[in-house]
């Protein structure tokens, strides 16, 4: 038995980061202690209120930014430790981003947007056309890939992001409200297309304040006051069950009372 892929995906241990704001001095701690682990193929959500510390969590994991104290491994490989100059390149080789806001380039087609992480390291460009093609026919994109993004709607460009997040291959997708921005169809698009993904075996790690986009999930990780208050695992659930259970914990959390069991 190989004991390397015993070891979760993303360990997260004794996560601290604490800021002091520009004037006054004053210290604020936005994560006190969260500690927590992935297993690959996993698809988890994490949920809390504003200003509970998710954000600067997923900037930490996204390498983005760094703790005060604690580590973060992917691969066994501490995210804390990478220089700066090498920050970049591991970002690009292991981590998929699916955002809000698309962040797609309106003068570039999709075609281009799509293949922009592979164009920075270098690939083969007979490589990278291989690779589109692989990716935008199991996203159902493949007659977009001439137009640019002000010419597709909102859940198409979600797709186009989620394209360009899958192309690297990535250890994880780290997805940040990636249905904030769609209406209700379209959000549920998007979800089918996440779960076809991680039952591909692709692990997901979204950032959300949906209960519904949660719900698909197969873990709810929630975070109250910087630190891991509770955590939900389907197990045998069905998507409306899960929901039902995250929205006890969410109103437990909204009104300070115990675990949700």
């Amino acid at each position: 038995m190989n004991m390397k892929n015993e070891r979760p995906l993303l360990e997260v241990n004794n996560l601290k980061k604490t800021y002091t704001t520009r004037f006054g001095g004053n210290q604020v701690h936005a994560l006190t202690n969260v500690s927590f682990s992935v297993e690959k193929g996993e698809y988890v959500a994490i949920m809390g209120e504003s200003g509970s510390g998710k954000t600067t969590l997923l900037n930490i994991l996204a390498s983005l930014d760094k703790p005060t104290s604690g580590n973060v491994l992917l691969d066994g490989k501490n995210l804390v430790q990478i220089k700066d100059k090498d920050i970049c390149k591991f970002r690009r080789e292991n981590l998929g981003f699916v955002f809000q806001d698309f962040n797609l380039l309106d003068n570039f087609n999709i075609k281009d947007n799509i293949l922009l992480p592979l164009v920075l390291a270098n690939q083969k460009y007979s490589e990278m056309i291989k690779k589109l093609n692989s990716v935008v026919k199991k996203l159902g994109i493949e007659n977009l890939i001439e137009k640019y993004p002000y010419e597709v709607s909102g859940g198409q460009k979600q797709r186009v992001a989620a394209a360009r997040a899958l192309i690297t291959e990535p250890k994880i997708v780290l997805a940040d409200e990636p249905t904030g921005a769609l209406d209700s169809k379209a959000s549920m698009n998007l979800l089918k297309i996440f779960g076809e993904i991680n039952e591909g075996g692709q692990t997901i790690l979204m950032v959300t304040h949906s209960t519904l986009a949660a719900s698909h999930a197969n873990r709810v990780l929630f975070i109250k006051d910087g630190e891991v208050f509770n955590q939900v695992y389907r197990g045998g659930m069905t998507n409306d069950e899960l929901y039902q259970k995250i929205v006890s914990n969410l109103t437990v959390i909204s009104t300070g009372g115990d675990q949700v069991e």
